[in-house]
């Protein structure tokens, strides 16, 4: 692992919430809590800043849906 980068994330398992320590390869993997057993699966791309709901068209504010007027 040397060079290697290390993805900390956080055990789902409300009863765990374990911070796990997995190198960089495992992206896009299952791996197993040792606190609990959970399989957890660590995500294939790094998270960033611009990623979300809000990152699709930043420019348009989402809208609600239109409603016909009652007759």
């Amino acid at each position: 692992m040397a060079g290697e980068e290390i993805i900390r994330i956080m055990c789902p398992n409300l009863g765990c919430q374990r911070v796990l320590a997995v190198p960089s390869s495992a992206r896009g993997k299952l791996v197993r809590c040792r606190g609990c057993g959970s399989n957890i699966r660590i995500p294939a791309n790094r998270p960033s800043a611009s990623d979300g709901p809000a990152a699709a068209n930043p420019a348009k504010p989402a809208t609600p849906a239109q409603h016909k007027p009652a007759a």
